[in-house]
């Protein structure tokens, strides 16, 4: 079997175990959540606690290491997690690429409408991604703005996503790149219930 057709199947048999039934639950999938901890909207999603699973399962980062040599990291993956000390978690998402994606378990308690806000950082004019749930896009671009530099994580915030309640995958998907190529590095999410 060729490693392509692996990875092809791999990624099909993860789609297929995101599908949803008519309540937004979603079928059991080949992720977990990280360290068990399942993620409960509305709340904060930080991004370096993506669910645990192989590449191509869990996420796709097109490097095959982290491009952040601090040690030591925050985990051992693909996964490119910039330490920074003005991060939530001391930890944010950097070296974003289109392609690249993650997937995260979560559990929306309450049908309804949602901002998203977040901390980003970009030099110039950021890239776009989108979220995901249980296969359907439910944010649009969401375009990640000019912070004045990478070191500046600045707050932002996404209106009007559109969740039906239950257990459901999250998958965030890296689009098209910024003036840098990157879409920009992200901190965390918070759903905010309108």
């Amino acid at each position: 079997m060729s490693v392509q057709f692996s990875a092809l199947l791999a990624i099909t048999m993860a789609l297929a175990g995101c599908a949803a039934d008519g309540d937004g639950n979603s079928s059991p999938s080949l992720t977990r959540p990280y360290m068990g901890k399942l993620h409960v909207i509305p709340g904060t999603i930080e991004l370096e606690d993506f669910d645990e699973g192989d590449e191509g399962v869990a996420y796709h980062d097109l490097e095959p290491e982290n491009q952040e040599k601090k040690e030591p990291p925050y985990r051992k993956t693909g996964v490119d997690l910039e330490w920074r000390e003005a991060a939530s978690g001391k930890f944010n998402l950097g070296w974003t690429r289109p392609g690249e994606w993650l997937i995260y378990t979560v559990d929306v308690k309450a049908a309804g409408t949602y901002r998203i806000d977040m901390h980003v950082a970009c030099q110039g004019p950021g890239g776009t991604f989108h979220l995901e749930f249980n296969g359907v896009a439910r944010t649009g671009p969401i375009t990640v703005p000019d912070t004045g530099g990478w070191e500046h994580l600045k707050p932002f915030s996404h209106e009007g996503v559109k969740l039906a309640a239950g257990r459901q995958v999250m998958k965030v998907v890296m689009a098209t790149g910024g003036k840098s190529g990157s879409i920009g590095d992200i901190d965390y999410f918070k759903f905010v219930k309108q």
